[in-house]
């Protein structure tokens, strides 16, 4: 026998009734269909799952390659003031030669700096600037020595210097008369790609 349980009044006690046969069957119906609607609750495909993965991926990706790239931005942006720092000093050795020789009596303003040609400079142990044409054609590569010094040599007192991305090539035109027209040029390469800074220069006799 089926019987019905209820509440009888506001105190919970419960009235215990029993069923007719009619009322059993509906019973056991409705208690079927809750049974089959907690069984049917929807839950996650996995199609949804898979979307799901996909699109926090392109997500994680996103911000990753924003990262790196901020980071290569970055490191791009030092290289470029270290290139432009050795192009100006470039032309401004160029200039410092120019200078030197208005001061010595009986040298022509352009002493050792008239030939039209590629230049390269260094800054020697004795503290002073060695300007050579000979035998200098195109960009010649830059080492980084002990002291933090940018130098052409690749060792100073058989002390080994350290090999850098950076080339520089100094170009003097001295077909004009009285003018010499400088371009003092640093290249580098970083990460499969080709940078260059280039600055130009004249340089004039007022005496």
């Amino acid at each position: 026998m089926i019987y019905d349980l209820r509440k009888k009044n506001k105190n919970q006690c419960l009235e215990v009734q029993p069923l007719n046969a009619e009322s059993a069957s509906w019973r056991i119906q409705e208690l079927k269909a809750k049974s089959y609607q907690l069984k049917a609750v929807k839950g996650f495909s996995i199609l949804e799952v898979i979307v799901s993965l996909a699109i926090i991926t392109v997500g994680i990706l996103a911000v990753l390659s924003l990262f790196t790239q901020t980071i290569r931005s970055g490191e791009v942006s030092i290289n470029q003031e270290i290139a432009t720092n050795l192009a100006q000093e470039g032309i401004e050795v160029i200039r410092n030669k120019r200078d030197s020789n208005w001061i010595k009596l009986n040298i022509d303003w352009n002493n050792e700096i008239s030939k039209t040609s590629d230049y390269k400079v260094n800054f020697e142990n004795n503290n002073k600037w060695d300007i050579k044409s000979e035998g200098v054609s195109g960009f010649q590569k830059l080492y980084l020595r002990d002291d933090k010094i940018y130098t052409h040599n690749d060792k100073d007192n058989e002390i080994k210097n350290i090999s850098t991305i950076f080339k520089r090539r100094i170009e003097i035109d001295n077909t004009t008369v009285d003018i010499l027209k400088i371009t003092s040029t640093v290249q580098w390469t970083e990460r499969s790609s080709n940078y260059s800074i280039i600055l130009k220069d004249n340089l004039y006799n007022w005496q």
